[in-house]
Formats: structure tokens, sequence, C-alpha cells
């Protein structure tokens, strides 16, 4: 008897702690995903990506340094951003990353009310530190393809007011220029709905057979407690006759 709780209890115990060992793993999981890189130092834009590689998706918001040259006449204007509750424009400018002629890197410059307001576009070269994000897609159609204002931050938008190649990402200044206010940053990481939902399944799993454990357990210490019936019960029985 003693040995068959010992067993059970063992087996209870151990589903339990590996039912929980799994949860926190979970937990876990979804803290990695939604890690906010916006106060870390910043990093060389190479060295988080290059100009033809996809944007690396735990990089969202990771600041990063720039050394470069502005574009000359590819400064645009995004349109439905706001700032501290008032609607109006990022302005937009890419920076090609090294030679004035090598891939370009689109980057937000600052907030302002009316693309007039904005200050002129700069020329030359400079070093920025500014957060990563990716390119948008939110499918809203640019009503009027002619003119310098776009809906969003998309590469197939963009491409068109330049002579050069663009990144697969863009990029906010985190400190914006004179004439402009800061601008928000669209995207942080987020915790997916199916983040480390592996270990959450894993977790109640265990505690399932725990709970089956358990449940044996207790139907054999219930049949084995039970009272074996008397002899005098036995006996008095009525034995069937035989026909």
């Amino acid at each position: 008897m003693l040995g068959a709780h010992l067993l059970a209890l063992v087996a209870v115990g151990s589903t339990a702690w590996l039912g929980y060992w799994q949860l926190e793993a979970w937990q876990d999981q979804r803290v990695a995903d939604s890690v906010d890189l916006t106060r870390d130092d910043a990093e060389p834009l190479a060295d988080v990506m290059g100009p033809d590689d996809p944007f690396p998706a735990d990089k969202v918001g990771q600041p990063v340094s720039l050394a470069g040259t502005w574009v000359a006449g590819g400064t645009v204007f995004v349109s439905g951003r706001e700032h501290e509750g008032d609607d109006g424009y990022w302005v937009v400018t890419p920076l090609a990353i090294g030679a004035p002629d090598a891939p370009a890197l689109p980057v937000v410059r600052g907030w302002t009310s009316t693309p007039g307001d904005a200050p002129a576009a700069p020329g030359g070269t400079v070093e920025v530190v500014a957060w990563l994000q990716p390119t948008e897609g939110t499918g809203e159609i640019d009503d009027d393809p002619g003119d310098d204002v776009l809906p969003q931050v998309r590469t197939a938008d963009l491409i068109q007011h330049v002579d050069q190649d663009l990144y697969g990402a863009y990029a906010v200044a985190q400190e914006p220029e004179p004439g402009l206010a800061a601008a928000a940053l669209e995207e942080l990481p987020e915790v997916g709905a199916l983040s480390g939902v592996r270990n959450l399944l894993y977790g109640l799993e265990w505690w399932f057979f725990g709970a089956f454990a358990a449940f044996i357990w207790w139907r054999w210490v219930t049949e084995t407690a039970a009272p074996a019936p008397a002899e005098s019960d036995l006996e008095d029985d009525p034995v069937p006759s035989e026909p």
C-alpha cells in the first residue's frame, strides 16, 4: 500500500511540476516576443540588415546608426499621422547609405501639420540615429501618384520618387530636425495570439495526465479500502436449488 501511495504522489507531483514548467516557458516566450528594443544602444545598419535583406522580424524598433547622403528630390509627405492629437504629415527623405548612388533607406525626419510648413529638404552627408521599422502595407491607394503626398510608407510608392534602390524598411529619426516635431513610432513588437502556444498546450496536457493519475489512485484506494463482505453474510445468502 505504501509503495502504491508513493508512486501515485510521484506521478501527480511530477506532472504538476512539468505543467508549471511549460506554463513558465509559455510566459517567457511571450515576454521575449514583446521585447522593447527602442531603448537599446544603436547598432550600425549593416549589422542589422542589408539592402536586399527582408526585414528582420526581431528588430522592430531597433535603434540604428546611419551614415550617408540625402537623396535630392526624394522627399515625400506621408498623410494621416498624428502628433499630440493633431492630424498631419510625416516628412520622409531617403538617405543613401554610404555612397551617393548606394541603396537608400527612407528616413522620417519628423512631423509637420502641413507640407508647406516643413523645412527645405536637406542635402549633403549626415549621420543619424533612428528607430528601424518595417515598411507599411495598409492597402490604402494613392489617389494622386504624381504628387509628393503618400498615404503610407510603402516601398512600391517611395521607389517612384527616387532613381535608386531602397531598403525594405524605413527609420524614424530619434531627434527631429529644426522646424519639425518628433514622429511617433507606428510599430512596436506585439505578442501574437499563438506566441508560445505549444508550451501552453504541453502544460495543460501534463496537468491532464496528473488529474488522470490522481483519479486512478483514488479509484484504487476506494476499492481497496472497501470492507470485504462478512462470512455470515455469505452463509446467509440463499443457494439456488437445482431444478
